[in-house]
């Protein structure tokens, strides 16, 4: 068995499973990758490792961050980062003319409401 193991280049622990099992693993897990695959584009590509984990575990399907990983690189899916939202409200480059500031002609004020 032993030598068999080497020839193949399979790890003993996998030729036993194989034995046990046959096909159903190669099944089981064509359908999780094409289950990672679907709801990574169901979401529009925005999800990244840990929140396509939470999503297939709230599916009912018993999966790690590892193996979602590993799906993921395999078809080389990576999320979107969206850039953050900065608000441009202000033209700072406007060619009108700039008030002038008129605190700077008057003393320092020491007290509230002398300004």
């Amino acid at each position: 068995m032993h030598t068999l193991c080497l020839v193949l280049r399979v790890s003993r622990s996998a030729y036993y499973r194989w034995l046990t099992t046959g096909d159903k693993v190669d099944k089981r897990e064509e359908e999780m990758e094409r289950l990672i695959q679907q709801t990574f584009l169901e979401h529009r590509r925005r999800y990244g490792v840990r929140r396509l984990v939470a999503e297939l575990q709230d599916k009912g399907l018993e999966i790690g961050a590892y193996k979602v990983r590993l799906v993921l690189q395999k078809y080389g899916l990576k999320a979107i980062q969206p850039r953050s939202f900065v608000p441009r409200t202000t033209n700072s480059r406007h060619p009108y003319p700039i008030s002038p500031n008129l605190l700077l002609d008057l003393a320092f004020p020491t007290a509230p409401n002398q300004v």
